[in-house]
């Protein structure tokens, strides 16, 4: 019984200490004899469209299972300290996040959970008036645009081993960081979908590079973004490059971070030359501002 309340008074200091460290300290074991397994959360509330960095720490006995996010189940691969950075989507309800880890030792299956703050995005609102044949697409346009979000969407799920190395960079040379991100329109008094990623004003023909290192998981042209690349960098982080004038990269080429992508245009749906910049990481849209502070 001393050994059990030993526990739960250190298991609360952590977290308060936690608390003031703006992280969230999470602990499962040893209070029936299984092992200790650790989740460190940082920081412990994230605005919507955010990231958070998850650091599993656990003894090598300890087979990691899969991390539910929500309702999004993320597989983990089994290393004995894992660091996972995790995407908080643009619409995700203001609240408590669940997270839910599974893993297996010896002595059987152990979970651990806990729960992230979200906070509310609060992203402008933008009021636009369009011609209506700008807007209302006939039926073989709206199965064309349907089926070209389906093959984005598969492309999500997918949790190849991590390629990208140190900071990201903006995928623009000489740019500063673009706004737009979570913005949502209002075309011709009908509220859309928001803006999921940033766009960069650029005259055509600037060279698009990579963000960081990846695989080129899609090249494709299609009707809302024009010529398009999306890039793997593993771990379930995606980046995508949208109005490209031509494509310089064919899929399933390895990258490195600064590489040549294509060159900016005004393919799809765009009013003049710029590339629209999106990121999308472990499932969720994200403002790939955020890649930026990611050390």
């Amino acid at each position: 019984m001393a050994v059990r309340r030993f526990l739960r008074v250190a298991s609360r200091a952590c977290r308060l200490i936690a608390a003031g460290l703006g992280l969230a300290l999470l602990v499962s074991g040893p209070a029936l004899g299984g092992p200790t397994v650790v989740l460190h959360l940082e920081p412990a509330t994230v605005r919507a469209g955010g990231v958070a960095r998850l650091r599993i720490v656990a003894p090598k006995s300890v087979r990691l299972g899969t991390l539910q996010m929500g309702t999004r189940v993320i597989a983990l691969p089994e290393p004995d300290a894992r660091v996972l950075w995790l995407g908080v989507d643009l619409e995700a309800r203001p609240g408590a996040l669940l997270l839910r880890l599974e893993a297996e030792d010896a002595g059987g299956r152990l979970t651990v959970e806990g729960r992230l703050q979200v906070l509310e995005g609060k992203y402008p609102v933008q009021r636009l008036t369009l011609p209506r044949t700008f807007v209302e697409l006939d039926p073989p346009t709206l199965e064309r645009v349907a089926a070209e979000r389906a093959r984005l969407d598969a492309l999500w799920d997918h949790m190849s081993p991590r390629s990208w190395r140190g900071a990201f960079r903006l995928p623009l040379d000489g740019a500063g960081p673009a706004a737009g991100f979570g913005a949502r329109r209002i075309i011709n008094g009908e509220s859309r979908a928001p803006h999921t990623g940033v766009d960069f004003p650029a005259a055509a023909g600037t060279p698009v590079l990579a963000a960081n290192a990846g695989r080129v998981a899609l090249v494709a042209d299609m009707f809302f973004s024009g010529r398009t690349v999306v890039l793997d960098h593993g771990d379930g982080l995606f980046t995508m490059y949208f109005h490209l004038q031509d494509t310089v990269v064919q899929p399933g080429r390895e990258v490195k971070r600064g590489e040549a992508l294509g060159h900016v245009g005004s393919t799809g749906r765009a009013s003049g030359p710029h590339l629209h910049w999106g990121a999308r990481l472990t499932g969720a849209r994200i403002d790939p501002n955020a890649l930026l502070k990611i050390d």
